[in-house]
């Protein structure tokens, strides 16, 4: 019988990490670690060695970019094996038997109770309070037997622990999906025969046209550019260097592409190759 996987999330049980990690690797082959923070999560897959993966949120289609994670990839230098897509959707749940007349707080992370403001502008007597995972906040509701309050979580989080949806889908926005991708600690090559997607790091010199001789070559290959996000290079004030996501065909294109693309920059690092996930894959988790 096949060892399961053993993987890092930041989170608990229930979270939308757990949520995103059961959908990549499927329920029965996976061993869920917690950890409280991203750093946290980088620290463990660091220096665990009993520890396979991380699943690490990268970019939301309402908050963007999240930079400190772009960080934690390059100082660690962690591998990206690959990537899912999950769409988010809050739901307010509380004690069975609740309703939401009763509710007097609803908990949960900062970012899920601002994406689910315009909902309790009908409520304007249900408090929000901020907590550190939107899962944990649910699990003190349900270990505290605690009335009169609910926690803002995904659906995942209300079986896990035995809670009641009182309103399902609240977030204000229907388009909302975070990006996670699955990171190790060593480059897998063996699937890179199946990889359309690849995310680089580099420098340029700080000269004018020195980036767009890159963009140049990446154009001429026919690879199109997914992301393109620019960070400080520290203690360097006019200096920058660009992580680049990177969608082709197929691998000796990419391969061509970054040889010259070698040629017209300096630093150049591979954060991953893998596959290409669906944004809009509505796959149940498994």
């Amino acid at each position: 019988m096949k060892r399961k996987s053993k993987l890092v999330i930041q989170g608990f049980a229930g979270s939308f990490h757990d949520e995103a990690a059961r959908k990549y690797f499927g329920n029965n082959r996976i061993e869920i670690v917690p950890a409280r923070s991203f750093d946290e999560l980088g620290y463990m897959l660091q220096h665990d060695q009993s520890i396979n993966y991380g699943v690490m949120a990268i970019e939301n289609s309402i908050a963007g970019s999240i930079l400190q994670n772009y960080r934690i990839l390059r100082e660690n230098d962690f591998w990206i094996s690959g990537e899912v897509y999950l769409r988010i959707s809050h739901n307010l749940m509380a004690l069975p038997g609740q309703k939401i007349e009763d509710i007097k707080e609803a908990h949960s992370h900062p970012m899920a109770i601002y994406q689910c403001l315009d909902y309790f502008k009908s409520y304007p007597d249900i408090s929000l309070v901020e907590s550190e995972d939107t899962a944990l906040s649910a699990a003190k509701i349900a270990e505290g037997n605690i009335k009169n309050r609910a926690a803002i979580a995904s659906r995942l989080a209300a079986q896990e622990y035995g809670l009641e949806i009182l309103a399902e889908e609240i977030e204000s926005s229907k388009v909302n999906y975070t990006r996670f991708v699955i990171v190790s600690r060593e480059g897998e090559y063996s699937s890179m025969g199946n990889a359309n997607k690849a995310s680089i790091y580099l420098r340029v010199s700080h000269n004018k046209g020195s980036l767009l001789k890159v963009l140049q070559k990446i154009a001429d290959h026919n690879i199109n550019i997914s992301k393109l996000q620019s960070f400080p290079v520290l203690g360097k004030m006019t200096e920058y260097y660009f992580h680049l996501d990177l969608e082709f065909d197929h691998i000796t294109q990419y391969e061509d592409c970054i040889e010259e693309v070698k040629r017209v920059s300096f630093g150049l690092d591979e954060l991953g190759i893998y596959t290409k996930a669906s944004v809009h894959d509505h796959q149940p988790v498994a």
